[in-house]
């Protein structure tokens, strides 16, 4: 700082602007600020307006214009107002219909129904309608499943499963075993374990050959559309392939 006395005035606008007592702050201060040469000048320097004084004059101006903007803004709704019921307003009819006395009635000519001797219609009614014969649509017969057992090599035999749309295969397990199925690109479908007493369920109608096998066969039976599909060997663990034929 310049000199002792810009100091105190620094001081004492700078406390004013922030809300406090410039005065207070420096007798508070006075030992540690440098005491001027001319105490009257500091004193002479204008203050500096607070944020409080700055804020009760910005409401002051608000309160003042209020009424003013309130006048406004109900003139602005009665326009507007004003406006809408005019353009609501029905438009009054053009057309007006004059009374005629002279009202012409038009008859119509009888029709053909009430020219016919009443013996004639009497006797129309009483004959009997012909039945009109339904065509009967023959129903094309429905090729019954039939389950044909091919093959046996090793632990796989294959059988042939004929006529048909929709197939379910049906595992009843009485004893606990591991169950494996495959489709006709040896896309695994199911491999997990079936405890016993346990029945499983998978539909297969998208697919065109499954393999089924069995972990342990004794005791368990598989099925395909509730037809029974045997193991024909004693082998604790067997396949069972068994191809579509819709």
């Amino acid at each position: 700082m310049p000199g002792a006395f810009y100091v105190r005035a620094f001081i004492k606008q700078y406390a004013e602007a922030v809300g406090l007592n410039g005065d207070e702050l420096l007798e508070s201060y006075k030992t540690d600020i440098p005491s001027p040469t001319n105490d009257d000048v500091s004193k002479s320097i204008p203050a500096t307006p607070s944020r409080r004084s700055l804020g009760g004059r910005t409401s002051n101006k608000f309160m003042e214009a209020f009424p003013m903007i309130v006048v406004a803004l109900f003139i602005i709704a009665i326009i507007v107002i004003v406006w809408i019921l005019y353009q609501n307003k029905p438009e009054d009819s053009k057309d007006v219909v004059e009374p005629n006395d002279n009202v012409v009635i038009e008859q119509k000519p009888q029709s053909e129904h009430n020219t016919k001797d009443p013996v004639v219609e009497e006797q129309e009614k009483e004959e009997p309608e012909e039945p009109v014969e339904e065509e009967v649509v023959e129903e094309e017969p429905v090729a019954e499943e039939q389950l044909t057992f091919v093959e046996t090599q090793g632990e796989t035999s294959t059988y042939n499963l004929t006529g048909g749309e929709n197939y379910v295969l049906k595992v009843v397990a009485t004893n606990k075993t591991w169950l494996n199925i495959r489709d006709q690109d040896n896309k695994i479908l199911v491999d997990q374990a079936v405890s016993a007493g346990e029945t499983f369920e998978l539909d297969v109608t998208n697919s065109s050959k499954v393999r089924v096998r069995l972990g342990s066969t004794p005791g368990n039976t598989v099925s395909i559309n509730d037809q029974v599909v045997e193991f024909p060997t004693d082998m604790v663990t067997q396949n069972l392939v068994i191809q579509f034929q819709k």
